[in-house]
């Protein structure tokens, strides 16, 4: 089990548990929206008292249960994980076979990012995109492991390792 599995099972628990702060939380907004709502109720002129009845009712509502924006996690989408791999891996500038095996294993972590979120049609597209790459043998054998779920593929020899191609 590689790191990148760890950090997704420990992140698909944190459904389950209930958070009592969260709940403490909700429940002072609650009360501070109940306690501006009989304030607004004991106003004695009528069109004033409406407008801000509904107004403290709207606008607790959306203070109360406005959505949370998350972290981007292991989560993310296989789009933008291709997206941030290819840009990490084109912005470091090492020696040639140093590169080539970064970029190896970027391929692979990407193609199994876009399996495992259900993504097939842009995983596929990106096995089209790594037809005739060169990769090192073990990072070849292991694309081909996810590969051919999609298509019929076979690695050539090369000198510097393997050549990935479609059948």
């Amino acid at each position: 089990m590689g790191i990148h599995d760890r950090d997704y099972m420990k992140d698909s628990n944190k459904d389950d548990v209930i958070n009592l702060n969260e709940i403490f939380i909700l429940l002072a907004k609650g009360l501070a929206i109940f306690i501006l709502l009989m304030i607004s109720l004991r106003i004695p002129v009528l069109w004033i008292k409406i407008p801000l009845t509904f107004a403290v009712l709207i606008l607790g509502w959306r203070w109360m249960f406005r959505a949370k924006k998350k972290v981007a996690s292991s989560k993310t989408s296989g789009a933008s994980q291709v997206k941030r791999l290819a840009a990490s891996s084109a912005s470091v500038v090492v020696d040639e076979t140093e590169k080539a095996g970064a970029e190896d294993g970027d391929a692979v972590r990407a193609l199994v990012a876009l399996d495992a979120a259900g993504e097939f049609g842009k995983a596929k597209s990106l096995i089209q995109q790594l037809n005739g790459e060169e990769f090192s043998e073990s990072v070849g054998k292991e694309l081909v492991v996810v590969a051919a779920n999609y298509f019929p593929v076979e690695l050539e020899p090369t000198e510097n390792g393997v050549r990935f191609k479609l059948a």
